[in-house]
């Protein structure tokens, strides 16, 4: 089995959560040592914090916030679309159908022929996931590939921008996260496809993986109003992928936050993701976002709350290179230790 698990997860190139057991480990055990509470082992994965009598139990990276019902409400994405909007809080276009429907789906795509996204209508983790979708014969491998996560599939078009992650704990917007896409200067004499493979050059020299021009690639161009053909002005910032996954390249690609963005989200933002916490009822949770810039209301940028996640993984909160522990962490316990004391006055 383990052998299995290896071979599979070498096959992805990709880090899941069973694979960051000792990092997470490591986390609360330093925030425990922060805040001067005992950390007690209670099995591999499986951990308690002790602060005065006040505890609370954490399994890997899940925090004792949201009851099932939350959980299961937020799991239902079709379900969370709809409660935003009646919020008034921008969501993507969709439609919901079933692997019998696929006219359904064709149709779909007929109106938005930059690309689309097909997902399960329940999951997570970017599992049964697949973006920039252009064809019949692509939306019906899509779809199968969905259909084995969940009976209700979901697709949408694909938004412009990149993909930030708003943590929202306690109701309130703590920080701001980002998968940064590859940015590269224009010089005013080359084409874009001249920039990119002059960058080309230099990942080469280095041993990198170098840049594709994929699909993501021609669509980040192409809602800026720009072509391989273009010629960028000197200085100017042009954005030439927004997705940083280079092994797989458009099927179940996992979303990788690397860049600390508070300070750029505008209070229209904040209110939004504040306000999706509060419709789902969740006390910890990432409301994921799509825009070309988050110091903008959404519905200037043409951006999306695309998806709301409970359980949100604190792993994209820190540098592990600087940092002991994401100081969300300490936010997030010290809110869980304050209700035991509640309790414990009742």
């Amino acid at each position: 089995m383990h052998k299995m698990w290896m071979d599979w997860k070498g096959s992805s190139n990709q880090i899941y959560f069973e694979q960051r057991l000792d990092e997470y480990r490591a986390i609360w055990q330093a925030v425990a040592k922060e805040i001067g509470a005992r950390f007690t082992v209670l099995s591999d994965d499986l951990w308690e914090l002790d602060l005065d009598g006040r505890k609370t139990m954490i399994h890997n990276y899940q925090l004792e916030f949201d009851n099932p019902v939350v959980l299961h409400l937020a799991g239902n994405k079709p379900l969370v679309h709809r409660l935003l909007r009646e919020k008034d809080i921008p969501v993507p276009e969709y439609i919901v159908f079933h692997l019998s429907e696929l006219p359904k789906a064709y149709e779909f795509l007929e109106h938005h022929r930059s690309g689309c996204v097909i997902k399960p209508a329940n999951g997570y983790g970017g599992k049964g996931v697949t973006t920039h979708v252009l064809t019949r014969r692509e939306v019906r491998k899509a779809s199968i590939l969905a259909s084995l996560y969940s009976h209700d599939l979901l697709m949408e078009p694909l938004i412009p921008g990149e993909s930030y992650r708003i943590l929202v704990i306690g109701g309130k917007m703590v920080q701001a996260v980002c998968r940064r896409g590859t940015r590269l200067k224009g010089d005013g004499i080359s084409k874009v496809s001249e920039l990119i493979e002059a960058e080309n050059m230099e990942l080469r020299n280095q041993g990198r993986q170098i840049l594709d021009v994929d699909r993501d690639c021609l669509f980040t161009l192409e809602y800026q109003n720009l072509t391989l053909d273009s010629i960028p002005s000197k200085d100017q910032e042009l954005l030439i992928k927004s997705v940083d996954d280079l092994t797989r390249k458009q099927v179940e690609v996992r979303t990788v936050y690397n860049e600390t963005v508070t300070d750029l989200v505008c209070d229209s933002l904040k209110h939004d993701a504040e306000l999706a916490a509060s419709v789902i009822n969740s006390d910890f949770v990432g409301v994921d976002v799509i825009t070309t810039n988050p110091s903008i209301p959404l519905k200037e940028s043409g951006g999306v709350v695309n998806e709301v996640n409970t359980t949100p993984a604190l792993h994209h909160h820190y540098d592990v290179n600087r940092e002991k522990y994401p100081q969300p962490a300490i936010q997030a316990i010290s809110i869980l230790l304050k209700k035991q004391s509640f309790i414990r006055e009742l």
